[in-house]
């Protein structure tokens, strides 16, 4: 009876004795480790992923060479572009400022001097308007002056005006004190010497004193008798001491002010006149 048939013997496994040994030699052709094989190309490795693989790794290198080949470029671009701005700029900073100096300068240089011609014009005006209306006080006085000479002259001689004589030695005391008043309340009275504006105060005080003098010197003369040249009377006598001290107040104060009228072309005075 035959056997059936069965397969054939196979030594039951064995493990590989210890120690190092070599792995047995393929027994097949070698094939590099990879993808496995796709069913239905012939046993063979897919390309796909190797040319995917190459065009990745392609790609990375182009980039990489692009960003070495431009950002140096851009760079230097940027370098050459900030350095032209740099060196644009400071041109026209350099030139703005150079502009600009010589008007500081000249602003600087001119402006003292503006503002000194301004402060000496406007000096110059209040003292000529001062002046101007110590002028008008002038003509006033020596207006008064040339009535009491006059009166003055006919009570001394016994004129024919001596009874009115006193009255117009009155009114030059009253106008005197109104030059005073006038004088010491003038607008602008600070723009001229303090010296000349005392010497003639006291110069207008002192006549009003001798003026009064006068006055009653004339009334006498009316009243007891007049007497040709009477110097002696009490009442004349009364009148030197102060006629004496408005003739020298008069003297500087014509000192004083001729220089000022004459820049103004205001009248100018001497002592006896005014």
């Amino acid at each position: 009876m035959p056997y059936p048939s069965q397969p054939p013997y196979r030594p039951p496994f064995e493990p590989p004795p210890a120690g190092p040994s070599w792995p047995p030699a393929p027994s097949g052709p070698f094939i590099p480790p990879g993808p496995p094989l796709r069913p239905g190309n012939g046993g063979q490795r897919s390309r796909a992923p190797l040319f995917w693989s190459v065009l990745s790794a392609a790609v990375a290198v182009a980039v990489v060479v692009i960003v070495l080949l431009l950002h140096p470029f851009n760079h230097h671009a940027t370098v050459s572009n900030a350095a032209n701005s740099s060196n644009t700029a400071v041109p026209e900073a350099s030139v703005a400022a150079s502009a600009s100096t010589p008007s500081a300068s000249a602003s600087a240089s001119v402006s003292p001097s503006a503002t000194a011609s301004a402060s000496v014009s406007s000096t110059a005006a209040a003292e000529q308007q001062a002046a101007s209306n110590v002028a008008g006080m002038l003509a006033s006085s020596v207006t008064d002056r040339t009535a009491i000479n006059n009166a003055y002259n006919d009570v001394y001689g016994c004129g024919p005006n001596l009874r009115g004589d006193a009255a117009v030695f009155t009114r030059a005391v009253s106008s005197r004190r109104a030059l005073l008043a006038s004088l010491a309340t003038m607008p602008g009275r600070s723009a001229l010497p303090p010296a000349l504006l005392s010497d003639l105060a006291q110069a207008w005080q002192a006549s009003v004193t001798a003026d009064q003098g006068l006055a009653t010197w004339a009334n006498d003369e009316v009243t007891q008798g007049c007497v040709a040249g009477d110097t002696r009377d009490p009442a004349y006598q009364t009148t030197i001491a102060p006629d004496n001290e408005a003739t020298q107040y008069k003297t500087a104060f014509a000192t004083e002010w001729n220089p000022i009228a004459t820049r103004y072309g205001l009248t100018t005075y001497q002592q006896g006149q005014l």
